[in-house]
């Protein structure tokens, strides 16, 4: 938005009730009840978004760095303005943040609470350094003043309070019903002497030295909830009511503008140079309207002179070239300004330039003639001696002015005589006007007072001639005129005096000071002494801000002072000088302070501003007042200015300089003094620990120590745990020890010497002290609801004895201590911890509560352990062996320095325990042996670590050694490999495998890489494999590469992975691995276990004798595929009511009435469709031919001699695929997905009996309910064609009965793998499997009356 433009409206969709404008006027923010939101100025474009809820209160950082909003629900948070991100929260209880403001320097926030608090926060520092200052109502405002030193508070009461915004220090409490809203119902003038609010109806500037109201105006249609704000400069307070803005004039007291809204104001802002206003309306509407609409710019500078802006800042501050180069730049146009020519006609005036001053105003006259021309001209005439032709210019001006501005243009001709050396004439010149005005009943109506510029002007030109007079010695006559000036200073918020002001160059800004000043030194040149420091006491008094220059010259003038005998007397004697220090304090307890005393309070706090307490030491050498005043000065104003422990030091100076302890009024003031700072010095300590401020903290309660306070073990017990916060034990435990010997019957002392002893590591002796502490509490029942939160430390250990008992019960029976050497049973692993140090120092740390949740943690690592993943060797060291000596006292060989080896690296890791399957397993105890094989992928999966120790790689270790490795042949590491987490490899010299040193192998691109390309197995089966039933052929595929020494382990390693409980028979040989199928079969339906070539086993003619038939490229024993162009042929071609079609769908309820597969003993029941063979004709070696019924001519590999048998069977056992019973699938990733979309087993696009794999786990339950709902021919959910999860399955027809069995009659007439039987030779109702060398591939022929194939579906009895 540019000058000129018009106004931009905001549509917001939350309510918002405040806004405020950045610190460069270009964006506004507003806070709703969902955000706070930043728009653009220009266009009103929504920029930045900071999560905030229920917003009541906005502040942006001088600086513009930062952004602070409150909230009702009381929260306070600081945003970077630029990024928007979050930099500090904190929460205020349940209340509402009504009010936050940022300090001046931008690096402090104070903030007000509906809880009836103020805080200021240190942003920098994260952290609260004053406060909570405490008022009786809630709090709903709160601003800092211009400089910064003040903050002033209100309350929902009525109640204005001015603090120091450093010490915390009341410095007045102002009673009003102030009219408070979103933060802008107050605010300071640009000179922090006074305080505008909206009260009682009225407008109200409150002086903040008297708390008085020194001038009002009325607000029409007052609302309590109007907003104020002020004027950059202070010419304007523009306030709202209602539905209103309105625009006060403060100095011709009138309300020059009114906007009108539709709807009430919530909160009104302008931006910080003043040229745009923005309002917020209760219909969520906000306006940013440019102020060159208002009636505003036409009065910004004053009368006859009309500038704005840039000029206006750059010429009221003082920067006269910067002025003269921007008025230049106006006047080089083609048609330069007549007012622009004036105006820098008196800026050259005031460079002294004047013939130059005096050209450029005689070409503004040649222009237009005008008041501010003439003027210009004027003053340029007479600073250049021509004083007559400046008078006769400055006349004409009054041709030219309106009538109601003649009496400041007679002022002006005033000031012209005063610039021209004529005092006298010039003041009587504005004492006439001043009296003319009193005698004119109009003005005397409007006005109701004397023209503030006219007396201020007046005072000015006082102390001109003042100054003049003391040029010529005429002091008296100086004083004179100065003691007149000061009569006549009053508030000079004027645009008349702004217009005298730019004109004259006078500065009217310290006016008052410069007087005072000026007459103290006067009458202190004159020697008289008493009455100049009497005006300076009244000038420090009256003044509540004085600059920095000032200040140095009240400090200057009262070193003067005090150096300085008073004029009516000698020089004070010795004797003197000791009885007033006698007296001092009486005297200023019964009658004041004196002069002298009051003078040293000042100079010592101005000299403390910027030196330190030892520098006025040194400063008041020579002063006519007693040493131990100065001493006494400056201890109470270093109190006072909260610098406590400077007032303590000093006071010890005092103490050992002078030795006053003894003189009783000094004693009095030094044992009240004492007392007083030993309090606040607590309090702070208090403060300075409740916000983590220790070092403070330790140094506040270290002072109060020094003052010999009465009950010295409270302090230090408080410093104890102060340097406990530190880290500083044995300084926290010497006061504790200090604070028992001052009080042993406290248990206060005994509570800070266990957090020190705790603290220290010295666990056992902080239980004592513990226990002690508990022990005398009933002795302090003052303190007992302290002592009663606390927790003994019996109960304290039962609840870790518990926890180390649920914690090692999923652990190895017997682990390796990595730090003894020793084969511990779960016993003595439980004891091992019960006598560590991390025992004693959960007891000792668990004081007020048992945190279980830590008391878990921390026994959950100290019971960390890491297994062992190796190849058996010759000569390992066994149980029996290692059981009964130190493991790192073995004899020296290869297999034991391994096992050392194994320990020594996990004990360097960490770790307290190790477990290897060589010695940690006691293999001649069967239940042991069948305890550990069942639960060793648990154990490995539940370690922290795995070694992996690579027999035969050697380092240099590189890619493919891993994979060409005798451990990755193994049957055992399997199932080690994929449980553990967290994988270590180091070669054979035990070097990291490839030099990998990363924590973690598995997770080394390089390492998954080469594992992937070995195994074919991908990175993802890692994340999803885990124990149980499911995956069953994936899991068979993986372990079928996999060899082992024993026959039997190659299925005992594999109870694990299924979590199958086996009992452990070796010697068994081949029944091992039967054993273990039948019992998946039976627990899992999984009838993918029978998809297989080779040899029979000898548990069972169905399953193999060895895992390695899994190990085949995949088959098409069961179909994996299904064309829905299928079952569209099949519908065409069967009529609604075909009787193929009710044959169909009673053999589909044939098959789905089966039974799953079942074991028992070895005998496997199998559902499925059997096909009688003919008689087997042999067609080459191992070659047979046969018919069968339904399925025609199909050839079988075998080496059973077929011609022997009295009758051969085909049995189509994938009932499963033929029914589509599919899962839901439970989630993304899992191991059947992963092993048919190819990314488990690399390069392969398909898996045999990947389809079957759907029915897993509760197959029998799910089945039932399929089987129910097919029967009611119920309508589920879309059909999902992925293979199951590898979770439970819930079963789900496709659409209704009709189309599942048309999907059914399709599925019948594909090819599948069949499998061959033959009645034993002893029972013809019992069968066997003929095993194959190759697939035998059927399919059904199409003529097959399907009546043939109802009779042959059944349950097949085999052995």
């Amino acid at each position: 938005m540019t000058e000129g433009s018009t106004l931009v409206e905001i549509n917001c969709g939350y309510p918002v009730w405040v806004v405020i404008f950045s610190a460069n006027g270009e964006y506004l923010i507003g806070g709703d009840d969902k955000a706070v939101r930043v728009w653009r100025v220009a266009d009103g474009e929504e920029v930045g978004t900071m999560a905030a809820y229920d917003v009541r209160s906005i502040a942006v950082s001088k600086d513009g760095k930062w952004i602070a909003a409150g909230t009702e629900l009381g929260r306070v948070t600081a945003w970077d303005a630029q990024t928007h991100e979050r930099l500090f929260t904190h929460k205020e209880s349940s209340s509402s943040v009504r009010a936050v403001d940022f300090a001046p320097d931008s690096n402090r926030l104070v903030t007000a609470s509906s809880n009836c608090t103020a805080s200021i926060w240190d942003l920098a520092a994260r952290k609260q350094v004053l406060g909570p200052l405490h008022h009786e109502h809630g709090v709903v405002s709160a601003k800092y003043s211009p400089q910064g030193d003040r903050i002033a508070t209100c309350t929902d009461s009525g109640s204005i309070r001015v603090y120091d915004s450093r010490s915390g220090r009341l410095f007045i409490d102002i009673p009003l019903n102030v009219a408070i809203y979103c933060n802008f119902g107050l605010t300071w003038s640009n000179d922090a002497q006074n305080i505008f609010v909206v009260a009682d109806g009225k407008i109200k500037q409150i002086q903040v030295s008297t708390g008085s109201a020194v001038k009002e105006w009325p607000v029409h249609s007052y609302k309590s909830s109007a907003c104020i704000t002020l004027s950059k400069r202070g010419e304007f307070i523009v306030y709202s009511s209602n539905r209103t803005v309105n625009f006060l004039d403060t100095s011709t007291d009138k309300v020059v503008q009114v906007i009108k809204h539709d709807r009430d104001i919530n909160s009104i802002a302008l931006s910080p140079d003043d040229r745009f206003l923005a309002t917020i309306t209760e219909d969520r509407k906000i306006t940013i309207r440019p102020l060159q609409e208002t009636a505003i710019l036409t009065s910004l500078s004053g009368p006859f002179i009309h500038v704005g802006g840039a000029v206006l800042d750059s010429w009221r501050q003082g920067r006269l070239v910067e002025t003269e180069t921007l008025l230049t730049e106006d006047i080089d146009s083609e048609n330069p300004s007549h007012r622009a020519l004036a105006h820098r006609a008196l800026i050259r005036t005031h460079l002294q330039q004047w013939n130059a001053a005096n050209d450029d105003a005689a070409k503004s006259i040649k222009i237009q003639p005008s008041v501010i021309g003439l003027i210009a001209k004027s003053v340029a005439l007479v600073g250049g001696g021509k004083k007559q032709e400046g008078f006769r210019a400055c006349d004409l001006a009054f041709k030219h002015c309106h009538s109601e501005r003649v009496d400041i243009l007679l002022a002006i001709k005033a000031v012209v005589v005063c610039l021209a050396g004529e005092y006298a004439d010039a003041i009587s010149r504005v004492g006439d006007l001043i009296a003319t005005t009193h005698d004119n009943s109009i003005y005397h109506t409007l006005q109701a007072r004397t023209p503030r510029h006219a007396l201020i002007t007046v005072a000015y030109m006082r102390l001109l001639f003042g100054n003049s007079r003391l040029e010529r010695k005429d002091y008296e006559g100086a004083i004179q005129l100065f003691e007149r000036a000061q009569t006549q200073i009053q508030d000079h918020e004027s645009r008349r005096l702004w217009t005298i002001s730019l004109i004259s160059g006078w500065q009217f800004d310290e006016l008052e000071i410069t007087i005072q000043r000026q007459l103290c030194e006067t009458l202190y040149a004159t020697g008289r002494a008493k009455q100049a420091e009497d005006a300076l006491l009244k000038m420090v008094n009256s003044h509540t801000h004085i600059t920095e220059p000032i200040t140095a010259w009240i400090s200057d003038f009262i070193q003067r002072c005090l150096s300085t005998a008073e004029s009516s007397g000698d020089a004070t004697s010795e004797a003197d000088q000791q009885e007033q220090a006698m007296t001092s304090h009486t005297s200023m307890s019964s009658l004041g302070p004196s002069t002298p005393t009051l003078l040293l309070a000042e100079w010592t706090r101005i000299k403390l501003t910027t030196g330190s307490w030892r520098d006025i030491l040194v400063s008041a050498v020579g002063f006519r007042v007693p040493r131990i005043m100065v001493y006494q000065a400056t201890c109470e104003r270093l109190e006072m200015a909260d610098r406590l422990v400077d007032a303590i030091d000093c006071f010890h100076h005092m103490v050992d300089e002078l030795a006053i302890q003894t003189q009783h009024e000094v004693a009095k003031w030094s044992l009240d003094f004492r007392h007083r700072c030993s309090r606040k010095v607590e309090d702070l300590g208090d403060a300075a620990t409740n916000t983590c401020r220790h070092d403070e903290a330790i140094s506040r309660y270290s002072a109060a120590l020094t003052l010999d306070p009465t009950i010295p073990q409270d302090l230090l017990v408080k410093r104890s745990k102060a340097y406990a916060a530190k880290g500083l034990w044995q300084d926290a435990l010497n006061d504790a020890n200090e604070a028992i010997k001052l009080d042993p019957s406290s248990p206060l002392g005994y509570e800070r010497k266990h957090a020190a002893l705790r603290g220290a590591g010295r666990h056992s002796d902080a239980i004592d002290a513990f226990e002690t502490m508990l022990s005398l509490q009933s002795s302090k029942p003052d303190i007992y609801d302290h002592f009663h939160q606390y927790v003994k430390p019996e109960e304290t250990k039962a609840m870790i004895r518990k926890t180390v008992q649920d914690t090692i019960r999923d652990l190895p029976r017997v682990l390796v201590n990595t730090a003894s050497g020793r084969l511990l049973d779960k016993s003595e692993q439980a004891s091992m911890f019960e006598s560590s140090s991390g025992f004693m120092a959960l007891v000792s740390s668990m004081t007020t509560n048992i945190d279980t949740a830590q008391i878990k943690h921390e026994v959950a690592q100290y019971y960390r352990y890491a297994t062992f993943s190796h190849t058996w060797e010759e000569n390992e060291p066994l149980f029996e062996k290692a059981i009964h000596i130190v493991v790192y006292d073995l004899e020296k060989s290869f297999t034991h320095d391994k096992l050392q080896m194994l320990c020594k690296i996990v004990r360097d890791a960490g770790f307290n325990w190790a477990w290897s399957d060589t010695c940690c397993i006691n293999k001649h105890d069967h239940g042991v042996l069948q305890e550990a094989l069942v639960a060793m992928f648990k154990w490995y999966q539940g370690s922290a670590l795995m070694i992996v120790f690579l027999r035969g790689v050697r380092s240099p270790s590189k890619r493919g050694d891993l994979a060409r490795s005798i451990w990755n042949s193994r049957a055992w590491t399997f199932q080690e490999y994929y449980a553990a987490k967290v994988v270590r490899f180091y070669t054979e010299d035990w070097k990291p495998y490839m030099n990998l040193d990363i924590p973690n192998h598995k997770e080394s691109p390089e390492i998954i890489s080469e594992m992937e390309e070995a195994t074919g197995i991908s990175a993802g089966a890692l994340r999803v494999l885990r124990p149980g039933p499911n995956g069953i052929r994936e899991k068979l595929f993986l372990a079928s590469r996999r060899k082992a020494t024993f026959v039997e382990d190659a299925a005992y390693s594999l109870i694990g992975i299924f979590a199958i409980s086996l009992p452990i028979i070796y010697g068994e040989g081949d029944k091992a691995l039967g054993r273990l199928l039948a019992h998946l079969l039976a627990s899992s339906g999984d009838t993918s276990i029978l998809a297989w070539t080779g040899k029979s086993g000898s548990f069972n003619s169905c399953l193999p004798a060895d895992i390695a038939v899994f190990n085949q490229l995949p088959t098409s024993h069961i179909p994996t595929s299904f064309k829905e162009t299928i079952t569209d042929t099949v519908t065409t071609r069967l009529p609604p009511s075909s009787h193929i079609l009710v044959l169909a769908t009673r053999l589909y309820d044939r098959l789905n009435d089966l039974a799953a597969p079942s074991l028992s003993g070895k005998r496997i029941k199998i559902p499925c469709i059997i096909f009688s063979l003919g008689h087997p004709r042999r067609a080459s070696k191992n070659v047979f031919r046969v018919k069968a019924d339904a399925v025609g001519i199909v050839e079988i590999r075998t080496t059973e001699d077929l011609s022997q048998l009295d009758s051969v069977y085909l049995i189509h056992p994938w009932i499963d695929f033929l029914l589509d019973r599919q899962a839901v699938e439970g989630g993304k990733g899992t191991l059947a997905e992963n092993m048919r979309n190819g990314s488990l087993l690399c390069g392969l696009s398909s898996f045999p009996g990947a389809s079957n794999t759907a029915l897993i786990g509760q197959r029998t339950p799910t089945t039932v309910v399929a089987r129910l709902m097919l029967s009611l021919g119920a309508r589920l959910t879309k059909p999902i064609h992925d293979s199951a999860s590898l979770s439970s399955p819930l079963l789900v027809s496709l659409t209704d009965k009709r189309t599942q069995v048309l999907q059914f009659i399709a599925r019948l007439s594909q090819p599948f793998g069949a499998l061959l039987f033959t009645p034993t030779s002893h029972n013809a109702a019992e069968y066997r499997r003929v095993a194959t060398d190759s697939m035998i591939t059927a399919q059904i022929q199409k003529d097959t009356p399907l009546n043939d194939l109802i009779s042959n579906v059944r349950m097949l009895d085999v052995l």
